[in-house]
């Protein structure tokens, strides 16, 4: 006939693994929400670098238009822009 009786050595074989388990799943999580955050901020950053260059890119155009323009009023030759 079995026992239900459970010995200390059979529980404790059952929860060091258990303990461990708990444990790498509780680093990897941390793991997780360190990486997300970095990666977030990262998507931000790019997002905003991506939009200043952007505006840089037409800042540059309405410039070079106008060297174009004056040098068209002037009757000077092109410039490499």
């Amino acid at each position: 006939m079995t026992s239900l009786f459970i010995g200390t050595q059979e529980l404790f074989l059952t929860l060091i693994p258990l303990a461990y388990g708990l444990f790498i799943v509780a680093i990897f999580y941390g793991l997780y929400k360190v990486l997300s955050i970095l990666l977030d901020r990262y998507l931000v950053a790019k997002r905003e670098h991506t939009s200043a260059l952007l505006q840089q890119s037409e800042a540059l155009k309405e410039i070079a238009s106008a060297i174009r323009d004056s040098n068209d009023k002037h009757n000077t030759p092109p410039e490499i822009i």
